[in-house]
């Protein structure tokens, strides 16, 4: 096996591995995207064009292009390596004529055409947030999405939410170590998942959502999911 290969093979591998292990560890997985895609689904018609921000391994624009026959559906995100493994899935279910991919940021999409729906499933949380002095990344990207959609177009997102001091996500937190423990999950990676969303993931409380998504030109969220940690909301483009 050449080293190209080897690389393809180890990216294949990690890509596949990502795709079973955040099935394991989010509460709410699937019916999370099941729920988006017939939100989208009933405020498109089945018919436009979806953006799907931090479209990963692809199993989000698979499933909205599978829900709604005629809908064409965009998805983007910065990592190559996750869009050469949706780039496979997306051919091998015969979606290639419906279905583009780019290795790209928001900002840089072309604007000719808006878009009629929009999701962004389990990305925010990724970005930090500033409450005073210089704008943050999770404004920046909201304001970026917004501008690529037509007014009252939905965007579907849901996130990690909430603060550690509150005693009842503390409690949260306890059971959804143990959902993970029950799936299989080995108690190392479970403690190295803790570990990195203390130290790398940014969540907010539903209050400053809605200021931001405010900010960002959407009315306010509306609730749609809820699984332990994890909420969903959908805002629409004003």
């Amino acid at each position: 096996m050449t080293a190209k290969n080897t690389a393809d093979h180890w990216d294949r591998d990690r890509a596949e591995a990502y795709d079973r292990r955040v099935r394991e560890a989010i509460p709410g997985y699937d019916a999370l995207h099941v729920l988006s895609c017939q939100i989208v689904a009933e405020a498109t018609g089945g018919t436009g064009r979806a953006l799907v921000v931090g479209a990963g391994t692809g199993a989000e624009c698979i499933a909205l292009a599978q829900s709604c026959p005629h809908l064409s559906v965009v998805g983007v995100d910065p990592s190559a390596e996750m869009l050469a493994h949706a780039e496979a899935k997306v051919k091998s279910h015969g979606l290639t004529a419906r279905v583009r991919l780019y290795p790209t940021k928001v900002a840089d999409l072309p604007s000719f055409e808006a878009f009629d729906a929009a999701t962004l499933l389990l990305v925010l949380h990724f970005l930090s947030d500033t409450l005073g002095g210089e704008k943050g990344a999770k404004l920046t990207l909201l304001e970026e999405i917004s501008a690529h959609l037509s007014p009252g177009a939905p965007l579907v997102m849901a996130d990690l939410f909430g603060s550690w001091a509150d005693p009842w996500q503390q409690q949260l937190r306890s059971w959804w170590r143990h959902l993970q423990l029950a799936a299989g999950i080995p108690e190392r990676e479970v403690e190295k998942g803790f570990r990195h969303i203390d130290r790398d993931i940014f969540p907010l409380q539903e209050g400053r959502l809605s200021e931001l998504l405010t900010a960002a030109g959407f009315g306010p969220p509306a609730p749609f999911f809820r699984a332990l940690c994890f909420g969903g909301w959908v805002a629409r483009k004003l």
